[in-house]
C-alpha cells in the first residue's frame, strides 16, 4: 500500500509561478508552498525565495524528511491530512496546521488535481484566510479544454499527446487513443464542469458535495475543472491560461474581507 511518501523530482514551479504572478519580489516575501512536497521550488537556480521565509507543508512524510535536509533553513511541517492517493493513513478533514504567522505569497502546484471539489473549496478557503492583507494566492487546475498551440511540448516528458487538450491527453495516456477519443466525446455531452478521472480509465462527475469512489482499493484520482466553472467559484479571482510548457491554468485570489479576520 502507497504510505503517503511520494518524492516528487520536479523543479519547475518557480518558473510557473514567477510569470504568473507578475515577477514579484521574492526575496521580501514570506511564501507558503502548500503542497509543495520537498520543496523542489527552491532548487530552481533562479528562485530568490529566502528559505527563512519559506514554509512548505506537505502530507509526504518522506517528502518532508528530504527537505529538510535539502534545506537546513527552511521550515517544513507535517500535514497528516488523508489522501487515499498519497496518504491513506491520515487524519480525514484535518485542517491546515496553524503555522502562527501570515503569507504574502501562497502557492499551491498541482495540489487540487488530486482532491475533490468540496475539499478543494474547504482547503483554499483556510489558505485564504492565512494570507496578509496584501497577500495572494495562486494554485493550479486542469482545464479539460485547454489545447496547447503547435511546438508546445515538455522536453523532459516522453508522455506528450500532440494535437491533444488536456482531457483527451490524459485519457490517451491511460486507455490508448481509440478508447480515449471515445470516452473524450461521451464527456463533452455531459457539458463537464469538474470531473474527475480514475486509475487513467474512468471518467466520474461531481457534486458539490464530492463523491466516495468505491472500486479500487487506492485510485489513481486526476481532476479537471474548466475555466468557466473555476470563475463561478471565484468571481473575484484572476484566472491565468497555462505557462509553456505545462498544461496547468492558475488561479489568483487575494485576501477579500470575507475571508478576513
Amino acid at each position: 500500500m502507497n504510505t503517503g511518501t511520494f518524492v516528487s523530482i520536479r523543479a519547475h514551479q518557480f518558473a510557473y509561478y514567477d510569470p504568473q504572478l507578475g515577477h514579484p519580489d521574492w526575496a521580501a516575501a514570506t511564501v507558503l508552498d502548500f503542497g509543495g512536497n520537498a520543496g523542489n521550488i527552491l532548487l530552481d537556480p533562479r528562485c530568490t525565495i529566502v528559505p527563512e521565509n519559506y514554509w512548505c507543508v506537505d502530507i509526504s512524510r518522506d517528502a518532508i524528511d528530504v527537505g529538510r535536509q535539502r534545506h537546513p533553513r527552511a521550515n517544513f511541517v507535517l500535514y497528516d491530512r488523508y489522501n487515499f492517493e498519497f496518504n491513506p493513513t491520515g487524519t480525514p478533514g484535518l485542517p491546515i496546521p496553524d503555522l502562527g504567522r501570515r503569507f504574502d505569497i501562497i502557492l499551491a502546484y498541482s495540489v487540487f488535481t488530486h482532491t475533490s471539489k468540496a475539499e478543494t473549496v474547504e482547503l483554499i478557503g483556510q489558505l485564504r484566510s492565512m494570507l496578509t492583507d496584501d497577500g495572494v494566492l495562486a494554485f493550479t487546475f486542469a482545464d479539460p479544454d485547454f489545447d496547447p498551440p503547435d511546438g508546445w511540448i515538455d522536453e523532459q516528458r516522453d508522455d506528450e499527446v500532440l494535437g491533444a487538450d488536456n482531457l483527451l491527453w490524459r485519457l490517451t495516456l491511460g486507455v490508448g487513443p481509440d478508447d480515449a477519443a471515445l470516452l473524450a466525446a461521451a464527456a463533452r455531452v455531459r457539458e463537464l464542469d469538474w470531473v474527475t478521472l480514475v486509475n487513467g480509465t474512468e471518467l466520474v462527475t461531481e457534486s458539490g458535495d464530492g463523491w466516495i469512489y468505491k472500486g479500487h482499493e487506492q485510485p489513481r484520482y486526476f481532476a479537471f475543472c474548466t475555466e468557466k466553472h473555476m470563475r463561478t467559484l471565484y468571481p473575484d479571482a484572476e484566472v491565468l491560461p497555462p505557462v509553456r510548457p505545462q498544461r496547468l491554468s492558475c488561479c489568483v485570489l487575494r485576501r477579500s474581507e470575507s475571508h478576513g479576520t
